[in-house]
């Protein structure tokens, strides 16, 4: 019986193993920059435009932007930080192509990259890398139960003070069901290495800070 239940549990760890998810990360398929002064977008590889680069949809392949750089604006007229915001998230996000499913992502400074990142269970998500002139950010994004989320935003590390401000990206990968980012301190050349981990139960992205 013992060698039995021994048996049993060696096979579940196997199983385990086995079922947990691997992630790819694959090749830029977009590049998003304001066209300062403009109220325009620079916008490079979508396979669809409804619009013009001031305000429309852009399509590349299953994800959808959405964004509106006229209504920067209305910025100026805004009377606190909160109706700021309004403005700036309604003015830029990614998803479905029902605006409704989306979710607020800023383009209007540096560049942002995207990059889909495939999983061996058909899960696609995307990952937005921004690079501006005080440091870099990433975010993932996705569906999950047919809604669009952000799984995660390296920017909620800067402001809960886990990382500093002006930390750089020096590198990233993934590693089975890890996405891994190499941030580097342009001021003292401190290596700081984020990793976010897949949790299969949780359906989300747990984060480890590794110094």
């Amino acid at each position: 019986m013992k060698k039995f239940f021994a048996l049993m549990i060696c096979l579940l760890m196997i199983t385990a193993q086995a079922s947990a998810m691997n992630l790819t990360l694959n090749k830029s398929i977009g590049l998003i920059s304001l066209n300062y002064g403009q109220n325009e977008l620079q916008i490079k590889g979508y396979t669809h435009l409804d619009g013009n680069f001031s305000k429309g949809v852009a399509q590349f392949g299953n994800l959808y932007f959405h964004f509106d750089a006229t209504s920067l604006n209305y910025v100026t007229r805004a009377t606190n930080f909160e109706e700021e915001q309004k403005i700036f998230d309604a003015a830029s996000r990614f998803g479905s192509r029902d605006f409704a499913n989306t979710v607020p992502v800023y383009t209007f400074e540096g560049s942002t990259q995207i990059s889909p990142i495939s999983s061996d269970d058909d899960r696609e998500f995307y990952l937005l890398a921004t690079e501006t002139g005080g440091g870099g950010s990433m975010k993932v994004i996705g569906s999950r139960g047919g809604k669009w989320v952000k799984f995660f935003d390296t920017l909620d590390l800067k402001q809960s003070k886990q990382i500093g401000w002006d930390w750089y990206l020096q590198n990233l990968y993934t590693d089975g069901d890890k996405i891994i980012f190499v941030y580097e301190d342009w001021q003292n050349k401190k290596l700081c290495t984020v990793i976010y981990k897949w949790d299969e139960s949780a359906q989300w992205f747990g984060v480890e800070i590794v110094r």
